[in-house]
């Protein structure tokens, strides 16, 4: 067993990759990467599932690249799997860049292939290079501890087994072996992010430094060590301080937040995947004092309210409310904020419902007919603003009959000359 052999065998087994023997899909391009990751699984006894994705965004090179893996598989008994992809089109219907386009037609694909095939994971060819280059992309892109951790060994069911070898370990393996493969021009190409980091910037870092990458890939896996430690700690955090109501709303408690060490990593923990940024997060902080100030981002907002930063849900539950005509005599009242109780005879139709409106007022039970604002009525009761746009109305025509789930309106109370009653129940 050569030693690029040995390597990868001890990071599938200590990084528990993959199964012993297991059927694996490959995603072979017919690169050095995956020509050498397809060899050294099937080495090993695993059993390859060849795939191979023809973007057609390289003419004659994407067809030379399809009849290269299609022999390879012939001549090694590997079973293929190719598929073509419309890229460009996909990419203007989703409004991404070529790039994204490919990575998420070939990813659907694969996880297609490993369901029809009954594999166990899927295989690709990233290796100690590609990480260190993700991780200065991330560094320079500014995306925090996680992206300065790189590609992980096994994410969901996809796996990179050749993350302990490097480019050149790679191709030695191929030369030693005679192995051949085919090499994509548009790697030579510094017009990509990526591709000017592996042609102009390592170089430049090896110049300086010629265990550049062997120590970006310490620290890589130093960075991954402290993150253990740091989503430990930070989910101990976001635990403390919010939580998730029943209508979907995040709530993160103000004094709870700013008794941690740094409330900005726990905002950004809590309110990246919104699509909140990192002057948004500096801002808010800075605006606790100031109730009622809205943020937005990705049709979503966020409120600084009195107590509470709340994110606004997007799948608030409709209202349902059951409803019945009784005679007064068969009423049985029951008390709390799921049930009104309402005269019949002092109704004037169908009953609606609507959220409030600018200039709302309604004769609070009790209050022996007395208006009063509904935003005022609202605002006594301390609710958000969220809370307050969405609060359902009971509508009598014009009159508001009930403040939903809140108090109903003294202009329906039942009194002595009641003989039936529409009795209210909030689902």
């Amino acid at each position: 067993m050569g030693k690029a052999v040995g390597k990868v065998k001890d990071f599938i087994r200590q990084n528990n990759l993959l199964e012993d023997k297991a059927r694996v899909v490959v995603g072979l391009s017919g690169g050095p990467d995956s020509v050498c990751l397809a060899h050294i699984l099937h080495q090993l006894g695993y059993e390859v599932v060849a795939t191979h994705c023809n973007f057609h965004l390289r003419g004659t090179e994407s067809m030379r690249d399809e009849q290269f893996v299609e022999e390879l598989c012939r001549q090694q008994g590997w079973t293929l799997h190719k598929t073509d992809f419309s890229t460009e089109q996909y990419a203007q219907e989703h409004k991404v860049s070529i790039e994204m386009a490919a990575r998420e037609q070939r990813y659907d694909w694969f996880q297609n292939m490993m369901r029809e095939t009954n594999a166990e994971a899927i295989a690709v060819g990233h290796h100690k290079d590609d990480n260190a280059e993700t991780m200065l992309l991330n560094l320079v892109r500014g995306t925090g501890i996680k992206g300065l951790c790189g590609m992980q060994p096994k994410n969901g069911d996809v796996v990179r087994p050749l993350l302990c070898l490097t480019r050149q370990e790679i191709l030695d393996y191929l030369q030693e072996k005679g192995n051949d493969y085919v090499t994509d021009h548009t790697n030579l190409e510094d017009n990509y992010a990526r591709n000017k980091l592996r042609l102009n910037v390592m170089p430049l870092l090896e110049s300086i430094n010629q265990g550049a990458l062997s120590n970006i890939t310490s620290s890589i896996e130093n960075l991954n060590e402290v993150q253990k430690v740091y989503r430990q700690a930070m989910d101990a955090a976001i635990n403390a301080c919010s939580h998730h109501t029943e209508n979907g709303e995040l709530h993160i408690i103000i004094c709870k937040l700013l008794q941690h060490p740094s409330p900005i990593s726990v905002l950004h923990e809590l309110l990246s995947p919104f699509g909140f940024n990192k002057q948004q997060l500096k801002e808010m902080l800075s605006s606790l004092q100031e109730s009622g100030k809205l943020f937005s981002a990705n049709g979503r907002r966020l409120l600084i309210d009195r107590e509470d930063i709340i994110v606004e849900s997007l799948n608030y539950p409709a209202v349902q409310i059951h409803q019945e005509v009784l005679p007064v005599e068969q009423v049985h009242i029951q008390k709390g904020p799921r049930f009104a109780y309402l005269d019949a005879s002092k109704l004037h139709g169908e009953l609606t419902l609507r959220t409030p409106q600018t200039g709302d007022t309604f004769a609070p039970f009790g209050m022996k007919g007395k208006r009063r604002l509904l935003s005022d009525f609202l605002t006594d009761l301390k609710l958000n603003l969220f809370e307050k746009e969405r609060q359902p109305l009971l509508m009598d025509g014009e009159e508001i009959a009930w403040v939903v789930g809140r108090r109903s309106s003294d202009l329906y109370r039942i009194d002595e000359h009641t003989k039936k009653v529409v009795v209210l129940k909030l689902a």
